[in-house]
């Protein structure tokens, strides 16, 4: 009798059981998060209702039979550290969906686009994406209002609001395409705004804005003034440093932009008698940030706000080619402004003289 042979057969045994179950568990788990049924491709249309939770959108799609096993689903979901990131709307799903496939559309906000379609172009206030929205035929201009003054009412689903500082959702109504259901609520329409702002503000952009100890507030409210004077993206970043240089020496930021946020509806040009107007919206009279964004900024005028230019520059004027010429010095300023009109001038008499 080979006792030897007893032994190393145990110890084979021993290793073989324990690696079939682990490969037996793997087999089960990626046949469980895998596709409902490959060869099933018939959309399935989904609505996840604003403010689901992580156990009603599992619900659902195990409802829709689109995923096998909810405890994996949700699993997959914390391990993948998306629980906060699934949106709502509606989906167009199918059950060759894979788990990860499912999870990648719900978290990036890929929704069906059926319903009334609204753009909302970066850098409109507020009040521009209420007239969107009341004449899409899409709520009550009212309701609207009062929601958007009162972002307590938003605070519990999106803490990023969580700052007694921010008064209002101007500023975080990001500018995108939507598609909403004509039956949707004031609160439902806005909630999906809010929801693509919080994707749009990613973990690299929050921890920036750690980096430069700036709050949420500061950073969309500068945002909201580069976006409004800004034309060509390459000075966004010099804008904002400008803004921020006049911060830093306690100078009046001067934008004409929080002047024209103090009108229902935007002026031609702003005068010395506006200038003059007392309003915290007035910047040439008060120092500091407005009270709050003076409208919604698109990414690029964000990460400008995050990333500036390093410049000494505290002033800028526009050329006639829709960038900016900056300076150092008032008195440099003053030689930019004129060269500005003549400019323009020399440029309307040209046009003048070709009629």
């Amino acid at each position: 009798m080979n006792l030897n042979n007893d032994k190393s057969k145990k110890i084979m045994v021993a290793i073989a059981v324990p690696i079939i179950i682990v490969i037996l568990i793997a087999t089960f788990v990626v046949i469980q998060i895998g596709p409902y049924n490959k060869k099933n491709k018939d959309d399935i249309v989904v609505d996840i209702p604003t403010g689901s939770t992580l156990n009603q959108v599992t619900d659902i799609l195990k409802e829709n039979k689109l995923i096998k096993n909810k405890i994996l689903f949700k699993l997959y979901v914390r391990v993948s550290n998306n629980t906060s990131k699934l949106k709502s709307g509606k989906y167009l799903f199918n059950q060759t969906y894979s788990n990860k496939e499912i999870i990648n559309d719900l978290s990036e906000g890929k929704i069906y686009n059926d319903g009334i379609k609204i753009t909302v172009p970066e850098g409109s206030t507020s009040f521009e994406i209420i007239d969107l929205l009341v004449n899409s035929k899409l709520g009550d201009k009212n309701v609207y209002e009062e929601l958007v003054n009162n972002p307590e009412e938003f605070k519990k689903k999106f803490n990023f609001l969580d700052d007694e500082k921010i008064v209002s959702l101007e500023g975080f109504l990001y500018p995108s395409t939507y598609y909403f259901d004509e039956d949707q609520s004031e609160k439902e329409v806005l909630n999906h705004m809010l929801e693509t702002f919080e994707s749009k503000y990613n973990d690299k952009l929050q921890k920036r804005q750690k980096e430069l100890n700036k709050s949420l507030y500061e950073v969309i409210d500068l945002a909201s003034i580069v976006e409004k004077e800004a034309v060509l993206d390459e000075d966004r970043p010099m804008i904002a440093s400008v803004f921020y240089n006049r911060i830093k020496i306690g100078m009046p930021l001067q934008s004409d932009a929080t002047i024209q946020y103090i009108f229902k509806e935007r002026k031609k040009s702003i005068t010395y008698n506006d200038l003059k107007i007392d309003s915290p919206y007035n910047t040439y009279k008060v120092k500091g940030l407005p009270p709050t964004p003076i409208a919604n900024p698109g990414i690029e005028s964000i990460e400008a706000v995050l990333y500036p230019s390093t410049t000494e520059y505290l002033y800028f004027v526009a050329t006639i080619e829709g960038g900016n010429t900056y300076s150092k010095t008032y008195e440099e300023h003053v030689k930019n402004v004129e060269q500005y009109r003549k400019d323009r001038e020399e440029r309307n008499n040209s046009y003048s003289t070709d009629k």
